[in-house]
């Protein structure tokens, strides 16, 4: 009897061992979690991405970094919530107003045309931590703004595509746009000549308030426009 007992606490012995040293091993073998990344190394990451752009931004078809910060600056006072953007080019601009929007807790959705510049917008929105704050569209301004109502009321929209089409998309935009909704075209200054027909509508139209500004040396001019709730009698 005492055989049988001695024999039995040995294998119980042994089975305990030899799952301990199961445990251990799975132990070692399970792969390293890495830890979240913090609010300060994606910040770190996005400031060092915008740098990057800043030091090409011409030959990328970016805005200056003035108008960048100037869009940011708007959107946050604003406290924009539904935000669109025709023209992304490599994402410069989108990541400056996404930036914005990532303090109020809107979003962006931005447009761009040439599948290559939109590939490297969605990666600079990626790397930028931006991912869930804006959203890359690769295709054809025309076909995204009716396709795109639905995320509306627009309560800012940006223009920095094709600048002969501004006035098109002014009238496809207007429809769209939140009461007291912001419209800032790009480059109104330096291509005035290109779009006489929306700087004649922005600055003439009773329901549109409209001012241009310039922000850099570059004078590549903003138009900001105000889609007023009700027309202006005395403009």
């Amino acid at each position: 009897m005492n055989h049988r007992n001695n024999w039995a606490a040995a294998a119980c012995i042994a089975a305990a061992g030899l799952a301990f040293c199961l445990s251990a091993a799975t132990e070692r073998s399970a792969p390293t979690v890495q830890r979240p990344t913090t609010q300060n190394e994606i910040l770190a990451r996005r400031k060092a991405l915008m740098e990057h752009l800043e030091k090409n931004f011409q030959n990328k078809l970016n805005v200056p970094p003035t108008d960048g910060r100037f869009l940011r600056i708007i959107v946050e006072a604003a406290r924009v919530q539904k935000a669109l953007e025709l023209g992304s080019s490599y994402g410069y601009s989108a990541l400056w107003i996404g930036s914005g929007l990532e303090q109020t807790g809107g979003h962006l959705w931005t447009v761009e045309i040439d599948a290559g510049r939109a590939k490297e917008c969605r990666e600079n929105i990626r790397e930028a931590g931006l991912e869930n704050t804006v959203t890359s569209i690769e295709d054809d301004a025309f076909k995204a703004i009716p396709q795109l109502a639905k995320e509306g009321p627009w309560d800012f929209v940006f223009l920095d595509a094709w600048k002969s089409d501004y006035k098109r998309y002014l009238d496809a935009l207007l429809p769209q746009m939140s009461p007291g909704g912001l419209i800032v075209a790009h480059n109104t200054l330096e291509r005035a000549d290109e779009m006489p027909d929306y700087l004649e509508a922005v600055f003439n139209r009773p329901d549109l308030d409209s001012v241009t500004l310039s922000t850099t040396e570059w004078k590549c001019g903003l138009t900001l426009t105000c889609v007023r709730k009700t027309p202006l009698s005395d403009k």
